[in-house]
């Protein structure tokens, strides 16, 4: 049958159109078959309930499959409370049309929690109250943009196609755009899945890609390959003092600076938090490692000026080569990344290779995060007291509780060795209760023999002080104790207070109606702000020893002693100041009007029994 130039026209347009519907459904279904098998947790909520959630996300929450479907949101944190927190923060960025980048605990349903990366945002950013919101645990975000960008390509195309079989020209105008679209929606999809979101860096995926070539070449080659591993020192303390917003306008700098002091050929990877990784492009050894770290370390370290404050932070470097270290992209980053831990350890802002002593510290500290787990529960924990004295009559006023852990075979552990363990694994919260409830029984005890100490001050690790039931724990503890409330002092440290000024005013309010005293550890080295510090229902301000050190030779540190001392006096706060070991610190300290301080001039810290038979006959000074 011959078809008319018109007729032929008209059907090769519409097979072409059927091909590329068809085509683009393809498409559709095969990244409808990724987002289902995915390696991370997506979900979807409307209303305050959940819609949808894929595999490895009820997977990781412990919910049988399609069991999350229709179930209140707040199912999957820690408390209600908790919930209404995280509605407060995430809600107005999405009704802004805004995403939500942040950290947080996540609660499975047999009551455990993990730490998850999540980023919430509205479905719709043209309607951002009604679309719902879409959560992705870990970093995923591109996969899921790709999934919707093709989806709505797909939609508008059908839309477009529709509408326009009646004008066969304007359809293939059309679709001839579409198609462009399309390709370019493509090429971001495909960047976003291998770099990171907030620095455009590569991401851990495409790390592993540019590893892995690096060790082929260098195995072909005959030659060294280096990885180097970045972490960037007490940036936490920034983070929480003023914000993941300055927090992530540094990391951004950082990844700036690390950009322009390396090459074209280097990779430079973000793969987590404040984690940088370097793959040198070139066949790099351990010299050439060496020079590359020390030019890391020297650009890194400089002041960065952001949005008006002037902060530092120093790397932590740890280095593995190949084919010394490992053979393969994984195991080298491991052990660049168990180098870099020892570079901390060994006072940070330094590089370190890693050796066999690298990995048995690993394993140690493995080992020792197992044992901390029997530890409490067999009782391996005990407190020694450190007692404070009042400077101008040297006079005995208080002590602070120090908890230790007496290890059955290492012998008397510090806890600089064994507290980060335990906030990292989650045992800080029952560690410290029993360090609060310990030092409460001994205040009993103490009283009940005629021995009147003052206060006893507990140290608060960040992680009790957020949790939302601390008043609550606090109040039980005290009661069941026996004691005078206003007998107990809390610390915590300057950057704790400033994490969250609502949620840490609400806590001290709800601590001092209880009578509880509160007073600020390691004062001066956070990024604190006065107009907080005068809201906030505080008795003491503790100089960081790291200021009392060098007294009175170091003028800048006597500056910033003075500046605390008058400060505190304004606000009509005890001082006292840590770290005291020489009469010369003491004289300092008198001078500028240092109420109280501690340290090994007056006395170490010392079992409860010894502290009796020393000051019994003494008493406090009130």
């Amino acid at each position: 049958m011959a078809y008319a130039p018109l007729e032929l026209l008209a059907k090769n347009t519409q097979e072409t159109r059927l091909r590329e519907e068809r085509s683009l459904r393809q498409r559709l279904l095969k990244y409808e078959e990724i987002l289902e098998n995915a390696s991370i947790g997506i979900a979807f909520t409307r209303d305050q309930r959940f819609e949808h959630a894929n595999p490895r996300f009820e997977e990781l929450l412990g919910w049988p499959r399609g069991a999350l479907a229709g179930q209140p949101v707040h199912v999957v944190w820690r408390s209600r409370q908790e919930h209404t927190a995280i509605s407060a923060f995430v809600g107005p960025l999405l009704a802004r049309g805004q995403s939500a980048d942040f950290e947080h605990e996540i609660a499975r349903r047999d009551g455990s929690a993990f730490l998850a990366r999540i980023r919430a945002k509205s479905a719709d950013p043209t309607h951002p109250t009604r679309g719902g919101t879409i959560w992705i645990v870990e970093d995923i975000t591109e996969e899921r943009r790709s999934v919707e960008a093709l989806r709505r390509a797909h939609d508008e195309l059908e839309i477009r196609v529709r509408e326009s079989t009646a004008a066969l020209a304007e359809a293939n105008a059309r679709l001839r755009d579409e198609i462009a679209e399309r390709e370019s929606a493509e090429r971001r999809i495909r960047h976003l899945a291998h770099h990171d979101v907030l620095t455009g860096l590569p991401n851990r995926r495409l790390l592993h890609k540019r590893l892995e070539q690096a060790v082929v070449s260098a195995r072909d080659g005959g030659r060294s390959a280096a990885v180097i591993f970045i972490d960037l020192d007490r940036f936490k303390t920034i983070n929480d003092s003023l914000g993941h917003a300055v927090g992530d306008t540094l990391l951004r700098a950082v990844a700036l600076r690390l950009t322009d002091a390396l090459g074209p050929a280097d990779t430079v990877a973000r793969v987590g938090g404040d984690e940088f990784v370097v793959v040198p492009g070139d066949a790099t050894g351990a010299d050439e490692a060496t020079a590359v770290s020390g030019r890391l370390l020297e650009c890194l370290s400089q002041p960065y000026e952001i949005t008006g404050y002037s902060l530092r932070v120093t790397p932590s470097i740890g280095i593995s080569v190949y084919p010394r270290d490992g053979e393969d992209a994984e195991t080298l980053l491991s052990r660049a990344d168990a180098a870099m831990y020892h570079a901390k350890a060994e006072g940070r802002q330094c590089f370190r290779f890693f050796t066999e002593r690298v990995e048995r510290a690993s394993t140690q500290s493995l080992q020792l995060e197992n044992e901390l787990h029997a530890a409490v529960m067999r009782g391996e924990l005990v407190l020694h007291y450190q007692p404070r004295f009042d400077l101008s009559r040297r006079g005995f006023v208080a002590v602070e509780a120090l908890v230790r852990w007496q290890h059955p075979r290492r012998g008397m552990i510090g806890p600089a060795e064994f507290i980060p363990l335990a906030e990292e694994t989650g045992l800080i919260h029952p560690i410290g209760e029993w360090v609060l409830g310990e030092a409460c029984r001994q205040q009993r005890h103490w009283h009940e023999r005629g021995f009147v100490p003052g206060s006893i001050a507990v140290n608060l690790s960040a992680r009790q002080f957020r949790s939302p039931e601390l008043a609550d724990t606090v109040r039980r503890i005290v009661e069941d104790a026996g004691v005078d409330p206003r007998t107990i002092e809390i610390e915590i440290t300057e950057s704790t207070l400033m994490h969250d000024g609502g949620q840490a005013l609400a806590t001290l309010q709800a601590l001092a109606a209880l009578g509880i005293r509160i007073s600020i550890d390691d004062f001066g080295t956070g990024y604190s702000s006065l107009s907080y510090l005068k809201r906030f229902p505080v008795h003491l301000l503790k100089i960081d020893r790291s200021f009392v050190r060098e007294l009175p030779a170091n003028a800048d540190d006597a500056t910033i002693v003075r500046a605390i001392a008058g400060l505190a006096a304004s606000l009509g706060l005890r001082v006292v100041a840590e770290g005291i070991e020489t009469e010369d610190q003491l004289r300092f300290l008198q001078g500028v009007g240092c109420g109280e301080g501690q340290g090994f001039l007056f006395a170490p810290p010392m079992p409860a029994g010894e502290l009796e038979r020393r000051f019994a006959h003494r008493g406090a000074v009130h």
